[in-house]
């Protein structure tokens, strides 16, 4: 049986011996020490802000800018305010890592510190780790990346190739994310082809082409993804002289303030999607997906949506054994139900001993966790 918390208090004591009480402190203040997972993991920041100003992009809505900083924290920092956080759960199946939500984690600024929390990660913690980048890496890069995880997950966006200049100005071109495909496959890492966000009124005559050069490239697969939207995004859009009606079709409102409305592409994704999986790529819904296949893994979910890996196939669960581990992380399971890639559990206990065994749960059995209530 896993008792998680007593395996995080371990791992910062080992932690805690290598920094100095001011490292410590601002450890335990910083927000990976207190955030939440997202469903695609843990995002992890290696700067503040990005200079690309990708036309599509929604940090200066979130209050990032355009000029980058380094993140602070140290490699060790960094893992010593994941093993902080109540609700991290340490371990190659532990809560999954994803790199690059709020700035491009390759820039000139920021490239060693994104190195280094990769190496401090995969050293300490080993936890699946993801990044995305539109940045070229050359082959010294990818050698690098796969000697720190060898399961490493790379998403290289590439969005567009005809209207990059309108929605991409500063970004590297795609013919360079293409050449960092090369390079990631050259290593046997196994690079996956970033559509996202899939933009309504531009991908239907692109998306063809960007798959067929990613495959061509090395690509293992797509993760595809839709476009969020605020007033902001929508002006930049028009200012760039891009024809934004299929996008004013799709929205299901206005967005109120700095709201990230999503925009309505499942149809567009299908189609995406069904044409990808057409010419031999794995086609991923999710971005999770891609972390847990690099990593030699698959959940329920990826099986709902006909991703097979032969001779692989999630852990199988047993209910009087998730009781013995509740207990373990003092939370008392009362009721359990699967439902298609879902697992529902009632569970007694305080919200964060529930969270936190929920998360071990979805990473460690590859199911999507709800609670379903509690008594206290």
């Amino acid at each position: 049986m896993v008792n998680i918390l007593q395996l995080k208090n371990q791992l910062r004591k080992t932690i805690a011996s290598k920094l100095t009480s001011k490292e410590i402190h601002e450890a335990i203040r910083d927000h990976h020490a207190r955030r939440k997972p997202r469903p695609c993991g843990m995002t992890i920041h290696t700067g503040i802000g990005c200079s690309l100003r990708c036309t599509y992009c929604y940090i200066e809505d979130m209050g990032f800018n355009w000029i980058v900083k380094p993140y602070p924290l140290t490699g060790l920092q960094l893992v010593y305010a994941l093993l902080y956080n109540p609700y991290f759960v340490p371990g190659e199946y532990g809560t999954l890592i994803a790199i690059g939500s709020v700035t491009e984690p390759f820039l000139g600024v920021t490239r060693e510190k994104t190195f280094e929390y990769i190496e401090a990660i995969a050293t300490y913690l080993k936890n699946p780790i993801q990044f995305s980048t539109k940045m070229y890496l050359t082959r010294r890069d990818a050698y690098r990346l796969k000697q720190l995880d060898p399961g490493i997950s790379p998403l290289i966006t590439i969005i567009t190739i005809k209207y990059k200049d309108k929605l991409e100005p500063l970004a590297p071109p795609p013919e360079k994310r293409f050449e960092t495909i090369k390079n990631l496959r050259s290593t046997g890492l196994k690079p996956i082809l970033f559509l996202r966000p899939i933009i309504p009124g531009i991908i239907e005559e692109e998306y063809v082409e960007i798959l067929e050069k990613a495959r061509d490239s090395g690509a293992v697969g797509v993760v595809v993804g839709s476009l969020r939207v605020t007033n902001r995004i929508l002006d930049r859009l028009r200012k760039a002289g891009l024809d934004i009606g299929e996008i004013i079709r799709r929205l299901p409102r206005k967005p109120r303030g700095r709201e990230q409305v999503p925009i309505s592409t499942r149809d567009l994704k299908e189609e995406i999607i069904r044409y990808a999986r057409k010419i031999g790529l794995i086609a991923f819904p999710e971005a999770c997906m891609a972390n847990i296949y690099t990593h030699g893994r698959i959940c329920w979910k990826m099986i709902y949506h006909n991703i097979v890996v032969p001779g692989l196939e999630p852990p199988q669960i047993r209910m009087d054994e998730l009781k013995k581990m509740a207990e373990e992380n003092n939370v008392v399971l009362r009721k359990i139900i699967r439902e298609k890639y879902f697992l529902k559990m009632l569970l007694e206990g305080d919200h964060i001993s529930k969270a936190l065994f929920s998360e071990y749960v979805k990473c460690r059995f590859g199911y999507c966790v709800r609670i379903l209530g509690s008594n206290r």
